[in-house]
């Protein structure tokens, strides 16, 4: 009996790489080849399973062929195997650690709660927490910078899955000594329009669009007088009575509030925290925190 060839793990990183990003040229920049060597294990891939992988069109993005779907349904599991096995490795007697990552948007609902419960059931592991923007974090989830990422919704790369922790909708925030939501035209302090770090796989920052697509729908003037990346940027000119903004509405420093439903403002979209986690992520460990996690999370 004629024994099967043995996949190439390193080969089938490539085509993982090119259904992540729709793109040779991105996945060639993640694996930190060429173009062309890309093409070429490809290539080596679909001539071993005697498959077609990959459906090259002209101009559109790159997509698997069913082919393809297929073998990297296995394929991702057997990646995952092999990166785990040599963490293990790496990793022989020294303490577990989980690289947990979070939007300081929403550091105070849940996070000092989530690690107390956590080490009270893992005492031995560590937990590295990074803080930042979502658009900063949640893309690095593709590269293993990260085991787990809580982010805003939608900031997960494509076909990325994701576990949703809340939902609620964006609020109007005001002065509670300015009248500033009878202005016309609104002034808006809102995040800017050309943000740095905003995922390539997004229009628009969300804080951004949604409430200019409200107003815009309402007919409502309006223009935007001040611009910040951080919370605490996007409140200050709402404290002088300059402006108003968006937020989740919850722990609103003193001297703002939430403007009511009959105040005259048009209704946002919901906004949503996720977890999103690495395929490389250590397990069981970061379930267990993405447990944790969602059982004290509240706004």
């Amino acid at each position: 009996m004629a024994l099967r060839p043995a996949l190439d793990l390193e080969l089938l990183r490539t085509p993982a790489f090119i259904a992540e990003e729709a793109s040779f040229t991105k996945a060639a920049e993640r694996i930190g080849r060429t173009q062309s060597a890309v093409t070429l294990q490809v290539q080596k891939l679909e001539a071993l399973v005697g498959q077609p992988l990959v459906a090259r069109s002209k101009g559109g993005p790159v997509e698997l062929t069913p082919q393809g779907r297929a073998l990297m349904e296995s394929a991702r599991a057997m990646l995952k195997i092999n990166d785990e096995a040599f963490r293990a490795l790496a990793s022989h007697d020294l303490p577990a650690t989980v690289r947990f990552a979070t939007s300081s948007a929403y550091v105070p609902f849940y996070l000092a709660d989530s690690l107390d419960s956590f080490r009270s059931q893992h005492p031995d592991v560590l937990v590295e927490v990074t803080e930042g923007f979502s658009c900063q974090l949640a893309p690095q989830i593709r590269d293993g910078a990260f085991d787990l990422v809580l982010c805003e919704g939608n900031h997960q790369p494509r076909n990325w899955q994701s576990t949703e922790v809340w939902r609620g909708p964006l609020k109007w925030i005001t002065s509670t000594a300015h009248s500033v939501y009878h202005q016309v035209p609104l002034p808006l302090s809102l995040p800017p329009a050309n943000c740095p770090w905003l995922p390539p796989w997004q229009d628009d920052c969300f804080w951004r669009s949604a409430p200019l697509r409200a107003l815009e729908r309402a007919g409502m003037p309006h223009r935007v007088v001040a611009s910040a990346s951080t919370v605490e940027g996007l409140y200050a000119p709402v404290a002088a009575g300059k402006a108003i903004t968006v937020s989740h509405g919850a722990k609103l420093p003193a001297g703002l509030r939430v403007v009511r439903e009959d105040e005259g403002l048009p209704p946002l979209p919901d906004e949503s925290a996720i977890i999103v986690k690495s395929r490389s992520a250590v397990q069981p460990l970061t379930d267990a925190l993405t447990e944790v996690i969602l059982s004290t999370f509240s706004i």
